[in-house]
């Protein structure tokens, strides 16, 4: 029998959870057969799995050892992760400059070089992540970043502080903003509602007025418009997939480089110019209480500013 101890930077999470991670190869339906079956008690009691673990609780698996090792694996990290752009780290939280041309994080395809891969690895050789099979938590990604897509990417080092940051942006509690290259004059802001829908098949977004789908809030403002292009600045109010490609488009203004959505002017790049600049959060507690109210912000990549004898900076 394995007896353990809930400590203070694993509670608040349920108990499937925890489990999952702590056997971290096990099919979850070997999970709930064993709670089924109690061979795993929670303070001596019978469990179901969604109990929010508190700290000091007991949890007692009544698993041999030999089976709780074979589910138990050491996490692999890629030891050659090319370097990260920080922009901001604590004890709790690491923010991310995302260059262009990386998942945030691994898809189907399983590709291996992601941020969260280099992030894990910088983590790693600070210290900060210990992949051995005790190890329960790892630190994981609060946001994701389409491929092409640049610029801030959250991390959160902590179980707490991952619960925290989702929440808040769940719950509307930070301010995302972004910078977009777009074809054509915008000569004055607007906000844009509709309905999202998503096409798994294409990987495309589509926006409606008809209430099908969930609801998407974008806010835009130009900050400067050139005979052929505008920069906006743009106020995430929600986060569905491709939602500001998707909106800009419908008003006729595709981000610059976006063929999936449209932007056919040439020439062109063979990505969005689009910008995750800034994020700042209200409402944040206890150990990440001291970042409310700071704005984080990112600097655009060199080509935002400058593409094949453009030059952008004027709109910058």
């Amino acid at each position: 029998m394995k007896e353990i101890i809930i400590a203070a930077d694993t509670k608040n999470q349920r108990l499937d959870k925890f489990l999952s991670k702590y056997l971290n190869t096990a099919p979850k339906s070997f999970i709930y057969k064993m709670i089924r079956k109690k061979n795993i008690k929670l303070n001596g009691k019978k469990a179901v799995g969604s109990e929010i673990l508190a700290e000091n609780d007991v949890l007692q698996i009544y698993i041999s050892d030999k089976i709780i090792d074979e589910f138990r694996a050491v996490k692999k990290i890629d030891i050659n992760a090319r370097e990260i752009d920080i922009v901001y780290e604590n004890e709790h939280v690491l923010i991310i400059n995302k260059p262009r041309g990386l998942l945030s994080q691994p898809s189907s395809s399983h590709e291996q070089d992601t941020v969260l891969s280099r992030a894990l690895a910088y983590l790693h050789k600070k210290g900060d992540y210990d992949i051995s099979a005790e190890s329960v938590f790892t630190p994981g990604l609060c946001n994701r970043l389409d491929r092409n897509t640049t610029g801030i990417i959250l991390c959160a080092k902590t179980l707490n502080a991952s619960q925290q940051l989702n929440k808040a942006i769940a719950e509307g509690k930070s301010e995302k903003y972004y910078l977009a290259i777009v074809i054509g004059k915008v000569s004055s802001g607007g906000l844009l509602e509709g309905y999202h829908t998503k096409d798994a098949a294409s990987n495309k977004v589509s926006i409606s007025t008809s209430v099908e789908g969930k609801s998407v809030l974008t806010e835009y403002m130009p900050i400067a418009v050139s005979s052929s292009h505008s920069l906006l600045k743009v106020k995430l109010l929600t986060g569905r997939s491709h939602q500001i490609r998707a909106h800009l488009a419908g008003i006729g203004h595709p981000i610059f480089g976006d063929e999936k959505y449209g932007s056919k002017a040439e020439p062109s790049p063979k990505y969005q110019m689009l910008h995750s600049t800034s994020i700042s959060f209200l409402g944040l507690e206890n150990e990440l209480a001291e970042i409310n109210g700071i704005v984080f912000e990112a600097a655009p990549p060199e080509d935002f500013i400058y593409y094949r004898g453009k030059f952008f900076g004027g709109l910058i």
